[in-house]
C-alpha cells in the first residue's frame, strides 16, 4: 500500500480533490440560491437536482478519507469537530432557506447565514483551529 502521510502524493491528490468538490458545492449551493431565491424557481432539471448531492457527498468521502488517512478523530482533535459541527448546521441553514415556506427576506438571511458558515468552515480548515478566522484576531 502506498504511503498515505501528510505530503504523499496520495495525501495531497485526495486534499486537492476535497478542495475541488467544496468548491463546486458552494458554486452549486450558490447557484441554486440564485435560482430559487431571486427567481423564485424550484425547477433546476433533473441534472441539477441531483449533482449537488453527489458533489456533497463525494466531499465527504474526501473529507473522511483525509481524517482516516492522518488518524484525525472528531471527539479528540477540536478543530475537526467544530468543522463536522458547522458542516451539520450549514446544512440546516440551507434546507430552511430553500424549503421554509416564510417571508422572502427570511429565507434570504438564511442563505446568507448558510454563506457565511461555509466561510468559517473552511476558514477552521485552513487554521486547524475551532475558532477559525477568529484565531487570527489575536
Amino acid at each position: 500500500m502506498p504511503e498515505a502521510g501528510l505530503g504523499s502524493p496520495m495525501y495531497l491528490d485526495i486534499k486537492a480533490t476535497h478542495v475541488l468538490f467544496a468548491a463546486l458545492s458552494l458554486a452549486l449551493f450558490a447557484w441554486r440560491g440564485a435560482l430559487n431565491l431571486w427567481s423564485g424557481s424550484r425547477s433546476a432539471g433533473p441534472l441539477f437536482r441531483v449533482f449537488p448531492h453527489v458533489v456533497d457527498s463525494l466531499l465527504l468521502v474526501c473529507g473522511a478519507w483525509l481524517a482516516v488517512m492522518l488518524r484525525l478523530d472528531p471527539f479528540s482533535t477540536p478543530w475537526l469537530g467544530v468543522k463536522l459541527l458547522c458542516v451539520l448546521a450549514y446544512i440546516l441553514l440551507g434546507i430552511l432557506a430553500f424549503r421554509l415556506r416564510g417571508p422572502r427576506g427570511l429565507k434570504l438571511a438564511l442563505f446568507a447565514a448558510a454563506l457565511l458558515l461555509f466561510g468559517f468552515i473552511v476558514s477552521i480548515a485552513l487554521t486547524h483551529d475551532p475558532r477559525g478566522i477568529f484565531s487570527l484576531l489575536g
